[in-house]
């Protein structure tokens, strides 16, 4: 045994001191061709260091490629479009399924496995089989090197490290000189994806990174923050943007001590309290919509703001706590144990974001730790459907795993080894990652930017297991290699 464990110690090692690679060379561009298909007649996918895109329909067990990446690896070991990969490392996937629950089992599971191994091995070669036409040929294709996640992932695993870091100062790259990042369709989904990727900014736990997170900050604070007017809550940001820029500066504050944010997230925090109707719904704005049904999505988000702030200090408005909680209690689904649509629809699908970010906030106050447990247990049960929340994945992901992690470790590390394969094929070979949506309208994550939001997403799945933040199980203020207070 040691003799077989000693060179791959060897082999971490050595990649982990190899310097992040730089965005220059050709491949580094890519970025996977993405349909998002509404009608759910087929998924697109990433192919992770290959530089290609992937298609799968309901019931496939072949791989349709349908884009590659000029100078990546697909492209130079001869994988055409229109190829499909029939076998993936000699054997034939199960079928693919569009059921959300099947999570990634089949051909992506079996891919982003195959690849994590091929790049560890010794020859760093990935077999695949193609139909293509009427031949069936095989191919050996060479991946750049890197080991396999470590024994103990998601924990001390110098892969994951690596990765984060990579995406980390990719984010730092590509921020703009405001303070944001390039939004996607949405005119003003700046604020909410910025606000996500200085969290991962955060996550990353480096000095040199405090500066970008205050540039976050200063658009926030232009863009969002400066519209509140403490008086007349009609007025000013949307609640879930209120709520994202509260999270964010309140795990900016515990990261760092810096004490002046506290009062624009005492803003934000109160700006949402206000926005609790009576009956405890809460909708995009101060009017709560769908007839008054209201988006309990933006409940659950607002219950993690107010959990955060009040470890900051922040002083919470415990009325608008209680009639919030009151509707978010009655839109649990009684099949799953999870938070639906809201009390007049409590059955969906889509439970992740909402009862991830409700089991984070409840851990963090240590308010109803039996309905803590329920939520966190549910989302193990139901992990295939992390990625589906809204009309978007990247919630879904973030607060999922960030709800499991805060009151299960042994269910957090189960939830994370199933989207191994996930995080595999979001890898690209220059370092950070891509996008990978799920299997329904991701709309909302295209309104946000799918680059920003998909390397903000896979960082915060990725530093969920080392609580750097709050939000992750972080016990200590002042991160950044600083002493705690």
């Amino acid at each position: 045994m040691k003799t077989i464990l000693l060179p791959l110690l060897l082999v971490s090692t050595a990649y982990w001191l190899l310097p992040v690679p730089r965005l220059t060379a050709q491949e580094a561009l890519y970025r996977p061709r993405l349909s998002n298909n509404k009608d759910q007649s087929f998924h697109d996918f990433p192919m992770g260091v290959l530089s290609a895109t992937g298609r799968l329909a309901d019931g496939e067990r072949a791989i349709l490629v349908k884009h590659v990446g000029s100078g990546g690896a697909a492209e130079k070991g001869g994988l055409l479009v229109g190829d499909r990969i029939v076998a993936i490392a000699g054997k034939k996937p199960s079928g693919f399924s569009m059921k959300t629950d099947a999570g990634l089992s089949g051909p992506q599971e079996a891919l982003g496995l195959a690849i994590e191994q091929a790049c560890a091995s010794e020859t760093h070669q990935l077999q695949l089989t193609v139909k293509r036409k009427e031949k069936t040929l095989p191919l050996k294709i060479v991946l750049p090197a890197s080991p396999p996640f470590a024994v103990s992932f998601p924990r001390d695993c110098a892969k994951s490290t690596k990765y984060l870091a990579a995406i980390a100062d990719h984010l730092v790259a590509t921020q703009r000189q405001d303070g944001s990042w390039q939004p996607g369709v949405g005119g003003d989904a700046d604020v909410y994806m910025s606000a996500f990727c200085g969290l991962a900014l955060l996550a990353d736990d480096r000095e040199t990174h405090r500066e970008p997170a205050k540039r976050a900050i200063s658009f926030l604070q232009q863009k969002s923050i400066s519209r509140i007017d403490p008086a007349d809550p009609k007025v000013g940001p949307k609640s879930w943007q209120a709520a994202s820029t509260a999270i964010f500066l309140a795990e900016y504050h515990l990261a760092t001590g810096d004490k002046t944010v506290l009062a624009d997230l005492e803003k934000c925090c109160n700006l949402l309290a206000q926005r609790v109707s009576p009956t405890g719904t809460m909708g995009h704005h101060f009017i709560v919509g769908y007839d008054g049904g209201g988006l309990v999505i933006i409940n659950t988000q607002a219950h993690l703001a107010w959990s955060l702030a009040a470890r900051c200090g922040i002083p919470m408005d415990q009325g608008a706590w209680n009639r919030s909680l009151k509707e978010i209690q009655g839109s649990i689904d009684k099949v799953t144990g999870a938070i639906g649509y809201s009390s007049r629809a409590p059955w969906s699908p889509d439970i992740a974001a909402r009862t991830g970010a409700m089991a984070c906030a409840l851990a963090i106050t240590g308010k109803e730790p039996k309905l803590a447990r329920q939520f966190s247990d549910s989302l193990v049960k139901y992990q295939g459907r992390m990625r589906h929340a809204h009309a978007m994945s990247s919630i879904g992901l973030i607060y999922g795993t960030a709800g499991v992690r805060l009151v299960s470790a042994e269910g957090h590390k189960q939830v994370m080894q199933k989207w191994r394969p996930y995080l595999e094929l979001c890898r690209s070979s220059a370092g950070p990652a891509v996008y990978f949506g799920g299997k329904r309208n991701y709309g909302g994550d295209e309104y946000l930017g799918l680059h920003p939001i998909g390397n903000a997403t896979v960082a915060l799945m990725l530093a969920s297991a080392e609580g750097k933040l709050f939000m992750h199980g972080g016990k200590k203020k002042n991160w950044f290699g600083t002493p705690g207070s």
